[in-house]
């Protein structure tokens, strides 16, 4: 193809190239003319230069515009060439794209196609798996149906049997339990009684034990008390008013003492707000350091009343 396609402008240019060969030869190999001899008187004429042609500058002249006229020709005709080509070009690759975009879009209905086809084929065989399925399903459903019926009736049968045999065993369990019920109900009335009685004999002895309770609790203080002036004389032997003392102060004292009556500890347990006075106190307790006299009571009343205990100490006096 692209030899034909050089072919015509080769042609063209040789023809061309011909022409020009013999328009030229025909300047180059024209024939001298004959020289004319003037005689040597002149006879003067003025001339314009420019008016005068020879037939060889006209000939010259008419081959070079004829030369430009060819010129434009080829020029024409090669630019129409051209045209044409870019045209036919232009047509040939218009035509390229419609026969790819026809194929293209043939191609893509050809596999749309096919997809739709494909996608009813697969939707036809899930619909018929489907209903396969469902049949199978309701099927052993069926089935299931059926044997439930079958295990249900049997049940009841069963049941029916088992609920006479248990009403029969019911009842009698039921005459066993009333015949126990009244045992029961004599036991409970007679353990009932017994325990009214014991509740009696035992509010009884708690309150016989509530009253010698508060006899020994009352004999007890009274001891205790018998032995208070015993304690504060003691200790006020051994007290020693600083000169700072003075009316309305009171010192509080909280006092320990061993079974034996042996002073174990003395601190102030509220201040009267003046140091030595509360120091005073302190030492007169720990002066005294002993109430053997105690050791006569009560292991029980010592416990209570002086195993810890608290005394007052005023100026004007000393008291618990």
């Amino acid at each position: 193809m692209k030899l034909k396609s050089y072919l015509l402008p080769a042609l063209m240019a040789l023809l061309l190239h011909g022409a020009v060969f013999f328009v030229l030869a025909d300047v180059w190999f024209e024939p001298e003319k004959a020289v004319v001899k003037v005689p040597r008187h002149v006879n003067a004429q003025i001339v314009d230069r420019k008016s005068i042609t020879t037939s060889a500058d006209r000939k010259r002249q008419a081959d070079a515009q004829k030369r430009k006229a060819d010129d434009a020709k080829r020029k024409k005709i090669a630019q129409e060439k051209r045209k044409k080509a870019a045209a036919e070009k232009k047509r040939k690759q218009e035509i390229a794209r419609k026969k790819a975009a026809a194929e293209k879009k043939r191609k893509q209905e050809v596999a749309r196609k096919k997809a739709e086809a494909e996608k009813k084929r697969k939707q036809e065989v899930a619909r018929k798996k489907a209903e396969a399925e469902k049949k199978r399903k309701q099927e052993v459903a069926r089935k299931q149906a059926e044997a439930k019926r079958q295990q249900e009736l049997a049940a009841k049968q069963a049941a029916e049997k088992k609920a006479a045999e248990e009403k029969a065993r019911q009842e009698a369990a039921e005459a066993e339990r009333e015949r126990q019920e009244q045992e029961r109900l004599a036991a409970e009335t007679q353990r009932r009684e017994e325990a009214a009685q014991k509740a009696r004999d035992a509010a009884l002895a708690a309150a016989l034990a509530e009253e010698e309770a508060q006899l020994a609790e009352e004999e007890g203080h009274q001891a205790a008390l018998s032995y208070e002036a015993y304690v504060r004389d003691q200790i006020s032997r051994y007290w020693r008013r600083s000169p700072n003392a003075r009316n309305g102060m009171v010192v509080e004292l909280s006092i320990h003492l061993l079974p034996s009556g042996e002073v174990d500890d003395a601190y102030v347990s509220k201040s009267s707000g003046d140091d030595r006075f509360d120091r005073d106190a302190v030492r007169a307790v720990l002066k005294a350091a002993s109430f053997p006299e105690l050791q006569s009571l009560d292991p029980v009343v010592f416990d209570r009343y002086y195993r810890k205990f608290t005394m007052i100490f005023r100026p004007e006096d000393l008291r618990y």
